[in-house]
């Protein structure tokens, strides 16, 4: 079975060829390397830059910091999945675009490491939320363009995998350099820059985008953004289970160190190791259900079914989250949440959404509104959960917000039902 890809000479012209396991490895590797260079400094590296700039207004630079990017990404990834989509180059769809992204993703690692302020960090930090999600559009959009059906679980699961892996190795990363910022930011980036350049080098045919696109206009930047429900139902439907299923999930990534705070009372000295456990532990879970729900979902073909599992999943650990009262049940809660329930849908929706789209001419585009659906709830859920942490008095009530976000997860089960073009 052959290593490298072939393709047509248009995007949309024939069925794609099987990829063999040297390929698929290289994919892997590439996905790690470029979610290890944003996934790094999202979670860890950035703070303890901004501690080092603005020691005293830490806490407010660093959420002003962690908004813009959130939004920088969500809107960055469906556009430049557009833009990749339209994109008649001799040298592909894709391939020009994952070059791009890693330019821009270098620009903005060298602008926040330099940096002497935090205006400056911020457009560093924006510079490199925008490109780094051009390269993750175009790599993504390589498993609907270039990967059979077959496959496609897969491969596709091999994305989430990377994300788990990356936050793992993160973890341990900042201990091995503890104060050096050059490496924090620029290793990360070197490691995306060396396996994209291996995939670049199997991935030599990639095709152009058709020649009777439609100009670039308002309405197409506007598209970028939006599904149209009569045009996609199942698609449409697919993203509104996604969205819900993540409601869950976006609560327990937010309010982890806080409920071990307030609800489980862990000694002081015991949160540092105890937050280390709430991470790796469901990383490492997440990193191994990922594949076997690629793999699943290829064998059997059975897609609701295998995320409507995950769904239970998830809302059987937020409950267990919601009365644990002792270190042990909070960490399985969060085994089950963070670890196998995100790995099992880290596994499945790239194949599964891509089994709900209508048209492989827009399958960037897709993908990256798909990471919307994804990704909107971690923003949302933190503006919400006030409102329902304040009710009641004895402080803040997690029970009721942990058992809310339980009842949104399994409502995915509503639209999941509905779709009709996979099983």
């Amino acid at each position: 079975m052959s290593a490298s890809l072939s393709t047509p000479e248009t995007a949309t012209a024939t069925a794609p060829k099987p990829v063999g396991p040297l390929f698929i490895s290289v994919y892997a590797l590439a996905m790690f390397g470029i979610w290890m260079s944003i996934m790094l400094p999202a979670s860890v590296t950035l703070a303890l830059r901004i501690s080092e700039i603005n020691p005293e207004g830490k806490t407010t630079s660093y959420s002003i910091a962690a908004g813009i990017g959130t939004l920088t990404a969500l809107l960055a990834n469906p556009l430049f999945g557009r833009l990749s989509d339209r994109t008649r180059s001799r040298f592909g769809r894709r391939r020009p675009w994952i070059v791009v992204g890693l330019a821009g993703t270098i620009v903005g690692a060298a602008i926040i490491g330099l940096s002497d302020s935090i205006p400056l960090l911020l457009l560093g930090w924006i510079v490199m939320q925008a490109f780094v999600n051009a390269a993750i559009a175009a790599t993504l959009a390589i498993v609907p363009d270039h990967i059979p059906a077959r496959q496609q679980g897969l491969v596709g699961s091999l994305s989430g995998t990377a994300s788990a892996a990356a936050v793992v190795v993160g973890v341990f990363f900042v201990q091995w350099f503890p104060s050096n910022i050059l490496a924090q930011f620029g290793l990360p980036v070197l490691v995306a820059v060396v396996f994209s350049t291996l995939l670049l080098a199997l991935f030599r045919d990639d095709a152009p985008a058709d020649d009777d696109i439609e100009p670039f206009s308002v309405r197409e930047f506007l598209g970028s953004f939006y599904i149209n429900p009569r045009h996609s139902p199942d698609f449409a439907k697919f993203l509104a289970a996604l969205f819900l299923i993540c409601c869950g999930l976006g609560v327990i990534a937010t309010y982890t160190v806080y409920i071990l705070q307030d609800r489980i009372h862990a000694p002081e000295a015991d949160l540092p190791h105890l937050i280390t456990l709430a991470y790796v532990i469901p990383g490492i879970l997440a990193v191994v259900s990922a594949p076997i729900a690629g793999w699943l979902n290829d064998r059997t073909g059975r897609r609701k079914l295998v995320l409507g599992i995950d769904a239970v999943i998830v809302a059987a650990g937020i409950l267990v989250t919601a009365f644990a009262e002792s270190v042990p049940m909070f960490l399985l809660g969060v085994c089950l949440v963070a670890g196998i329930g995100t790995g099992v849908l880290y596994g499945s929706y790239i194949g599964f959404a891509v089994a709900t789209m209508n048209d492989p001419a827009t399958s960037a585009r897709d993908l990256g509104v798909t990471n919307i659906a994804i990704t909107l709830p971690y923003s949302i859920m933190p503006f919400a959960a006030p409102l329902l942490l304040g009710i009641g008095d004895g402080g803040p009530n997690y029970p009721l917000l942990l058992i809310l976000s339980a009842v949104l997860t399994l409502c995915g089960f509503v639209p999941l039902l509905a779709i009709r073009s996979t099983r």
